[in-house]
C-alpha cells in the first residue's frame, strides 16, 4: 500500500498511452475535407478527453459543425485505420516504469477510458501491458462515460474496494470531472500547462516521471 491508496486507476487516452496526436491527426483529416480547419488547442482544450459522440456534439452545438454523422465517422475511422498501418501509438513517457513500480508494491491497477473496449485492448495487448490491469471499463461497458461519474464508480465496485482506497490519474478536464464526481483523489497528468492549470485536482504533475517520484516519496 502506499499511503492510502491500494489501487491506481489510469485513464488510457493522453494519460497512460500517447495517443491524443494520433487522434488529432485523424480527425483534422476528416474535418477538412468538410472545409473545417481543426488546431490544437481545440482539440486539447475542448475535445481530448470526449467520446466520438460527445465531441461530435460539441462541433455541431459550439462551432456550427454540419454534416452526417455516420459518414464523418467513417471518415474518422479510415483515417486512423491507415495510421495504424503506419505507426503504433506508445505509452507516455513514465509510463512503464510507473506501471512497473506499482506492480513491485503489489498496488492493484485499472484502466477507465472513454474508449470503446476493442480500441483499449488493442492498445494495451499492443504496448503489451494489458495483463497489468485487474480491471478495464471502458465507453462500451457504461451507460453514461464521463464527465459524468458512473465509469469511476463501477470500477471501485469491480474492484471492491472504498473511494478512499483508489488513486486516479488524468489528464483531462473531462476525465477529472468524472474522478472529482465519484468523490476520488485525483492527480492530473498533463505537459501542457494552459491545460493542467484548469484541472480541478488534488495535485498537478508535468509527467508520470514525477507521479512515480512523488509516490516513492510516500
Amino acid at each position: 500500500m502506499i499511503k492510502n491508496w491500494k489501487a491506481v486507476l489510469f485513464d488510457m487516452d493522453g494519460t497512460l498511452i500517447d495517443s491524443e496526436w494520433f487522434y488529432y491527426k485523424a480527425w483534422r483529416a476528416a474535418l477538412k475535407a468538410y472545409g473545417f480547419a481543426l488546431g490544437s488547442e481545440l482539440w486539447l482544450n475542448e475535445l481530448a478527453g470526449k467520446t466520438d459522440g460527445q465531441a461530435f456534439e460539441f462541433l455541431r452545438s459550439k462551432h456550427g459543425f454540419e454534416a452526417n454523422r455516420e459518414e464523418f465517422f467513417e471518415q474518422v475511422r479510415a483515417h486512423i485505420a491507415q495510421q495504424h498501418e503506419e505507426e503504433t501509438v506508445p505509452l507516455m513517457p513514465g509510463a512503464s516504469d510507473l506501471i512497473h513500480f506499482l506492480h513491485q508494491r503489489e498496488i492493484t491497477m485499472a484502466v477507465v477510458t472513454s474508449s470503446k473496449r476493442e480500441v483499449a485492448i488493442y492498445h494495451l495487448e499492443r504496448n503489451g501491458i494489458r495483463h497489468f490491469f485487474s480491471v478495464l471499463v471502458t465507453r462500451t461497458d457504461v451507460q453514461w462515460p464521463k464527465p459524468n461519474p458512473e465509469p469511476y464508480l463501477r470500477c471501485v465496485q469491480e474492484l471492491g474496494l472504498a473511494g478512499e482506497d483508489c488513486l486516479v490519474l488524468e489528464d483531462s478536464l473531462t476525465g477529472t470531472e468524472a474522478a472529482n464526481s465519484a468523490g476520488l483523489t485525483c492527480f492530473g497528468v498533463q505537459s501542457h500547462e494552459s491545460i493542467r492549470q484548469m484541472l480541478n485536482v488534488d495535485r498537478s504533475f508535468d509527467n508520470l516521471h514525477e507521479v512515480r517520484e512523488f509516490l516513492e516519496k510516500l
